[in-house]
């Protein structure tokens, strides 16, 4: 007699619930999707004093993806829904201090314009306000790239566009505000501007926006408009020739932090820093840190008191990789210190972190069995860097399953919940079976399920891309593919190819749809990623003669 699935997951779940006792509570987020479909989980907030809210996108039948948003309590009893579909669809949601959830979906139809809906939701997902984004004169909205909330509800947002013109388009980029009834403030259009990439708001209320085109590429224009939508002023910064990407945080007293990969050299990556005034924009200092082949940033994060803390990753020369977190300075960008960890069979690789007020910070990731199978892994670590122990995720690489953890909260009692995604595995054949997603919260005691811990190292100084220049041996030589950044923006990089195993380059998506494909020509590529909307994406390479493949994971943020 077959067992069913249901009888057979609570099994498995109970199962794990033995084996780690630091698991509070497992919520099974399922679909039930058959194969190549599946239910991912995209992000999780903080919502009332005891919910949460979490995205997934739950099901997908060709170019339709449905998204359901979850509000479940503390204790993990999931307590409302909302559904929203669209063609290609993704979504963002924004918690607002009034307990009401803003949620943006994005649609973007094969034929046709991008449509883009806003929804106001109360405490019980009911809908008390929507609109869908338009701009007048036939603009055609390409992408929304920034979408905030300001201390009192009001929403801001900015993205770039076009507008007919005869035969022919005016590109144009926008800037508008709303407020917490959705109702249109003021707008801004600049026809000059070619992208209004990334925004943020102050506690002001005043929106800053950046401008980063590749035809002035590496130049940025900052802009900075008032809480009524005047522009206050514009300022030109010459940033880092070799950069791949550029995020941007503001800390509680309105200094902007400009930070991501760059290309050192030939054969080196590292990150980039900048730390520009509140006051008058001026840069206070621009670092440099973690030179090496293979580096990837994977997440940096700023807490209450402004201390910054940084998750990076690396190819080693002997084959093997390595995490390392640190702490940064913020008021002078040297490292206070650093914790590295090395993992080959039973791996760590730690993609996320999740910073509050406390005295302690998490790192999110997994542990690996194989190269297909690893199971949900939680690093505890005190801001003065002595690490605190960590916890395992519920389900057991014994049930041949990829389990990883992407996203993370502290609720109000200090708990962390976190979501992740669950891929059953066929070891025989190498595909997945099923996906699925899930939330889970972890106890507050200390455990021993953390990574190998090379301890705290001793505070380094930057180093600039023109002394690594003159000094080339200082850069790690590895001969291990390497893609990055990871999760990436605009352009994805791939280094480190053998040209004698694969000559084509190839993304899907996580069902299986061709997206794009390219030749490769020498043993690095490029590959432009800007028509792919947020998510987890598959690059393929590919040897059009032997049909030998193989597979690399990467994340689309944008």
């Amino acid at each position: 007699m077959k067992t069913p699935r249901s009888l057979l997951l609570f099994s498995m779940v109970c199962l794990s619930f033995c084996l780690e006792a630091q698991v509070q509570w497992y919520q099974n987020q399922d679909g039930i999707n058959p194969p190549p479909g599946g239910t991912f989980s995209s992000s999780v907030r903080s919502f009332t004093a005891n919910s949460f809210v979490a995205s997934y996108q739950w099901s997908s039948e060709n170019e339709t993806y449905s998204w359901k948003i979850s509000k479940s309590h503390i204790n993990g009893t999931e307590q409302k829904r909302f559904f929203l579909s669209g063609t290609w669809a993704n979504v963002e949601t924004r918690v607002g201090r009034y307990n009401s959830l803003y949620v943006l979906l994005k649609s973007f139809p094969l034929e046709g314009n991008a449509v883009f809906k806003l929804y106001k939701l109360d405490t019980n997902l009911v809908v008390k306000a929507q609109r869908q984004i338009v701009l007048p004169n036939n603009f055609s909205i390409f992408n929304i790239n920034g979408f905030e909330l300001d201390r009192t509800d009001n929403l801001y947002l900015t993205g770039d566009g076009q507008y007919p013109s005869g035969t022919d388009f005016i590109p144009a980029s926008f800037v508008m505000k709303m407020d917490k009834y959705l109702g249109v403030k003021w707008k801004s259009i600049d026809t000059v501007a070619t992208s209004f990439a990334y925004l943020q708001v102050d506690q002001s209320g005043r929106a800053i926006v950046i401008e980063d085109f590749y035809t002035f590429f590496p130049e940025i224009k900052i802009r900075k408009y008032s809480a009524n939508g005047v522009l206050l002023n514009t300022r030109r910064l010459e940033t880092d020739p070799g950069r791949f990407n550029l995020l941007f945080k503001l800390d509680d007293e309105g200094n902007l932090f400009l930070y991501g990969g760059k290309s050192i050299g030939d054969t080196a990556q590292g990150m980039f820093l900048y730390k520009l005034s509140k006051n008058n924009g001026n840069v206070i200092y621009n670092r440099t840190h973690f030179v090496a082949q293979g580096f990837q940033l994977c997440d940096l994060a700023l807490d209450n008191n402004g201390r910054i803390f940084s998750l990076t990753a690396q190819y080693l020369a002997s084959g093997e990789q390595q995490c390392v977190i640190s702490r940064i300075n913020p008021s002078a960008g040297n490292l206070h210190w650093s914790r590295s960890y090395q993992y080959s069979t039973d791996s760590c690789v730690m993609t996320k972190l999740v910073v509050d007020e406390s005295d302690r910070f998490y790192a999110l990731g997994e542990r690996r069995n194989s190269s297909y199978l690893s199971r949900g892994l939680v690093m505890r670590i005190k801001k003065n860097g002595q690490q605190d122990g960590g916890f395992n995720g519920p389900d057991s690489v014994g049930y041949q399953r990829s389990h990883v953890l992407v996203g993370g909260l502290t609720d109000r009692q200090g708990q962390l919940i976190t979501i992740g995604n669950t891929n059953d595995f066929d070891p025989y054949t190498y595909n997945s079976t099923y996906f699925r997603a899930f939330a889970v919260r972890f106890g507050q005691g200390r455990n021993n399920h953390g990574c190998d811990d090379k301890g705290v190292s001793e505070p380094a100084e930057a180093i600039t891309g023109k002394g690594l220049e003159e000094k080339p041996e200082d850069v790690l030589q590895v001969s291990k593919l390497v893609v990055y950044p990871n999760p990436v923006q605009n352009e994805l990089n791939i280094n480190n190819i053998n040209n004698e195993d694969f000559d084509q380059l190839s993304i899907y998506n996580m069902q299986g749809a061709l997206l794009q494909k390219q030749a490769i020509k020498g043993t690095t590529a490029r590959m432009d990623i800007t028509s792919l909307t947020d998510g987890v994406y598959l690059l393929v390479l590919r040897s059009s003669v032997t049909m030998k493949e193989k597979s690399v994971k990467f994340v689309v943020s944008k």
